[in-house]
């Protein structure tokens, strides 16, 4: 099949339906796509609809002018059906049809073709139609792949939360037991220190995962509150204190006051992940500070760390998803490279801000921006 130009049109199993009840017409539709498609002819509108309740079309070329049911309340039909409402339709009209054209693009009718019929038009738009629709399907497809793929991974993450959160429970009851009754055994205390710390990383990224998974999802709500860093801060602080003493770091929040608008459990979350990471790179015997300020109706937090700050040429991939930096932790921890991704999505929730400073004498100083609100009681 080719046009006058000579550039073939390959419509390859492509499968077109042919509405008219002229026999003299369906015969030359027919024979113009029957070398490459599969075609189906129909003489009237209620024929057109069988074939389509029965099977699967690519195309329609629909006469408007038929007995009975025309074309114009068969694309109606076409139209309203689910199955078929984005089923491609080229109306077939004489040359004084023009308000029938009219109406037949209005009901949604993709194209026209006048009769007298002219062989290389019909073909044009044909295959302007059914390239269309192969790239629309294409979309669908990938489309529902990607949806499918998406219920596959919530899914995962749901049995993940289940399976896995349990046994890390009944294993930190297990570790506790233990210590209490090996308290006079240094070898066992070194060896529960150890399990502790395997088990920390564990929940760090079970946690990371899931939030992921939810801000990824939209599916991440917040309840805003106001509320007084100090309580912030010493909740954070009580989740820290250990992992700081094992490596000899000094946590300080003489600095903090204020208070800012914000789901406590997610900035929580928020100042946990910078406090952790404060404390993963500090070098032993450091400091690090957690203090705040109101500043243009804004609560300015910072976390600070006396640590190696972080290479100029790296601090564009701070914030984003599994980012990796040649800054290594000081005590060997691990890192998902979810956690600031995380932080940054849920500050942003807060309509906040989150940022990094690094000092030329060293150190990174990270801070978060809230709207400063005035609570009851402080």
């Amino acid at each position: 099949m080719s046009q006058s130009n000579g550039n073939e049109l390959e419509f390859t199993a492509a499968r077109i339906l042919v509405v008219d009840d002229e026999p003299a017409n369906l015969l030359l539709l027919r024979r113009l796509f029957e070398h490459d498609c599969y075609v189906a002819c129909a003489q009237s509108g209620q024929d057109a609809l069988d074939h389509l309740s029965h099977s699967y079309f690519d195309l329609v070329l629909l006469d408007i002018m038929m007995p009975g049911m025309n074309g114009l309340q068969v694309l109606q039909i076409i139209r309203r059906n689910p199955q078929t409402s984005a089923l491609p339709v080229i109306l077939i009209s004489a040359l004084s049809d023009n308000q029938d054209i009219i109406q037949g693009l209005e009901l949604g009718a993709n194209d026209y073709i006048t009769k007298p019929v002219d062989a290389d038009i019909v073909l044009a738009r044909a295959y302007t139609q059914l390239t269309l629709k192969r790239l629309m399907d294409e979309r669908n497809q990938t489309i529902s792949n990607l949806k499918m793929m998406q219920e596959i991974r919530e899914r995962f993450f749901r049995i993940a939360a289940h399976d896995l959160k349990g046994p890390l429970s009944n294993i930190r009851l297990a570790s506790h037991i233990l210590r209490l009754h090996t308290q006079e055994m240094p070898v066992a205390q070194d060896t529960l220190d150890a399990l502790s710390m395997s088990l920390e990383k564990m929940q760090e990224v079970i946690n990371d995962f899931l939030d992921t998974a939810a801000i990824q999802t939209g599916k991440l709500e917040l309840r805003l509150d106001c509320v007084p860093m100090e309580r912030l801060a010493w909740d954070v602080f009580m989740q820290y204190e250990a992992a700081a003493e094992r490596k000899g770091i000094r946590l300080d929040s003489n600095g903090v006051k204020g208070a800012a608008q914000m789901d406590f459990a997610r900035m929580c979350q928020v100042l946990a992940n910078l406090l952790s990471n404060a404390i993963k790179y500090s070098p032993r015997d450091s400091t690090v500070t957690l203090a705040s300020e109101e500043r243009d109706g804004k609560l300015m937090i910072y976390v600070a760390d006396q640590g190696p700050g972080i290479p100029e040429a790296e601090r564009s991939k701070l914030f984003r998803e599994f980012s990796r930096l040649s800054t290594r932790p000081t005590g060997g921890e691990s890192s998902t490279g979810l956690g600031l991704w995380i932080v940054k999505h849920l500050v942003e929730l807060h309509h906040g801000e989150v940022g990094v400073e690094c000092p030329p004498q060293g150190g990174s100083v990270f801070w978060v921006s809230l709207p400063v609100c005035t609570p009851e009681e402080l």
